[in-house]
């Protein structure tokens, strides 16, 4: 009796991932965390960098709220999870800017206490980790930092490509291609023509599993 009961569960959580990494991604769908992808990920060293720090922030914040949350008023229980989630930033903040990369650290340290109120902290934790028990908010937590860190980390790959000619800081081409690249503007461009991609072959999976489209393999 156990077995099927875990393997549901199981199963669960996986759909809880999957739709919150590709089905209504945190950013292409809901429209959240758009200020650091648009104005920090201008290489694929800060976009790394950024999706590291929203797991450190998001992930131990989700699983407190979904323990104790509940029982919180909303008064107390924001600011709880925002100094919480400032708290590990600032952590990681110093970390990085002394131990690591003083260099990234300038071009961030305005960004990473920003995560901290970002609507795609609020969103999560606030909305769905305190009505959650702890695997599934969990499990919402890591789609979220997924959905978040593919698309930072394609839009910067490409930027520092087009922009600089280079990948993780190495020079790749003499000449860049696209210096504008590196701007907001191109960023908006990017995430744009994401979102009609992701909605597209949304769509397609619908209609697949719907019956509508099928597929000949003559």
């Amino acid at each position: 009796m156990s077995e099927p009961k875990n393997s549901g569960r199981a199963r669960r959580l996986l759909q809880i991932f999957f739709d919150t990494f590709l089905v209504r991604n945190i950013v292409l769908v809901k429209l959240l965390g758009l200020c650091p992808i648009v104005v920090a990920a201008v290489n694929l060293k800060a976009g790394v960098t950024l999706t590291v720090c929203v797991a450190l922030a998001l992930l131990p914040t989700a699983f407190l709220m979904s323990l104790v949350g509940e029982k919180l008023k909303p008064v107390i229980r924001v600011p709880l999870y925002t100094l919480i989630a400032l708290g590990i930033l600032l952590g990681a903040g110093y970390v990085l800017g002394t131990y690591i990369d003083a260099e990234l650290y300038a071009s961030l340290y305005l960004f990473l206490p920003l995560l901290a109120v970002n609507s795609l902290m609020t969103y999560r934790v606030g909305g769905f980790a305190v009505v959650s028990r702890p695997p599934e908010a969990m499990a919402d937590a890591l789609g979220s930092v997924f959905g978040f860190g593919v698309v930072i980390c394609i839009v910067a790959t490409v930027r520092e490509f087009l922009a600089y000619g280079a990948l993780w800081e190495i020079r790749l081409l003499p000449h860049p291609p696209l210096a504008a690249a590196a701007s907001p503007f191109f960023a908006f461009l990017m995430l744009g023509f994401m979102a009609a991609l992701s909605q597209f072959v949304r769509e397609l999976l619908r209609r697949f599993v719907a019956g509508e489209v099928s597929v000949s393999y003559e």
